[in-house]
């Protein structure tokens, strides 16, 4: 019987691992072996205190490096199911089955996908949802970006860095992004193209041309590329709190109070899949602190 289960190892569910083993609780963190971290794509982490310009896989790496020195449990372990016990909780997959006093849910959020005509059928073909990971094999190529938030626009100075012929696309006439983002994006040599959409993707093997649209004006034009950034957002996985009878949003996201607490006694959630509006490390990072320091409570109160 564990004292807290984390589920996910971004920053929250690493964050909530740390202060959990500080108060002596047993515990354990699963995390999805399929599943990455937003943190460990991010090509440049600039709002993390005292690490400015630092890598987000960099960051994670130390994350987990206090983790393993501190000596929470981790395992490489996707959940399929949580079961409410009378006492506590059973949490299992096809391989394993653990109980636990208290969960706290850190399964953070996914890249929103299968928005464009054609963009299932080239992902890995050409579309690629991380720049981080793949921006080096477009070096000297074209290349799009769909979005306008902090994650597009980092994306789009990157592989600027890089050396592709970079092509931020926009849906508006101004970005979402962060205003330090937009100052350097603006500084680059990327070029931007506002009010329109991707409709399409085309090609044969691979991504060959993409269909764009002007929203005020309807006009349509087909370009070349080499590849495209899609960058339209996240959203929550939260499906195991849903199975659970855990309330969420309109959206998919966990509704918490402001300690953290779920509708269901013992379960808490933290980070981005939270109804929390600021979806930032530094966010989550709160959130799993103050979840576990909520958890060690009510294990408290029920002992």
């Amino acid at each position: 019987m564990y004292d807290v289960l984390i589920i996910g190892a971004g920053p929250a569910g690493i964050t909530a691992g740390i202060f959990a083993i500080r108060r002596n609780l047993k515990t354990i963190i699963l995390s999805d072996p399929a599943s990455v971290p937003q943190t460990d794509e991010a090509s440049i982490v600039d709002d993390w205190p005292g690490t400015m310009g630092i890598k987000g896989p960099e960051l994670m790496e130390k994350f987990r490096e206090h983790t393993e020195k501190l000596g929470v449990e981790i395992r490489q372990e996707k959940v399929n199911q949580i079961n409410k016990l009378k006492n506590g909780f059973e949490v299992t997959n096809e391989k394993f089955k653990y109980k636990t006093k208290t969960i706290i849910i850190a399964t953070g959020s996914k890249h929103r996908k299968g928005i464009v005509k054609g963009e299932d059928k080239f992902a890995g073909k050409g579309i690629s949802y991380c720049a981080t990971c793949d921006g080096p094999l477009f070096k000297g190529k074209r290349v799009l970006v769909l979005g306008g938030g902090d994650t597009a626009v980092t994306y789009a100075i990157l592989l600027d860095h890089i050396g592709a012929d970079t092509t931020l696309v926009h849906r508006r006439d101004k970005l979402r992004a962060t205003e330090s983002w937009q100052k350097k994006l603006f500084r680059s040599k990327v070029k931007i193209i506002w009010d329109t959409v991707c409709i399409e993707i085309k090609g044969d093997k691979f991504v060959k041309s993409a269909v764009l649209q002007n929203k005020k004006t309807g006009e349509k034009k087909e370009v070349p590329i080499d590849g495209i950034f899609v960058s339209f957002g996240t959203i929550p996985t939260s499906e195991l709190a849903k199975d659970l009878g855990i309330k969420t949003d309109k959206k998919g996201y966990i509704i918490v109070d402001r300690e953290q607490k779920t509708n269901v006694p013992g379960v808490f959630a933290a980070g981005d899949c939270c109804n929390n509006p600021a979806k930032k490390i530094v966010t989550a990072v709160g959130d799993g602190g103050l979840a576990t320091e909520v958890a060690y409570d009510y294990i408290k109160e029920e002992d």
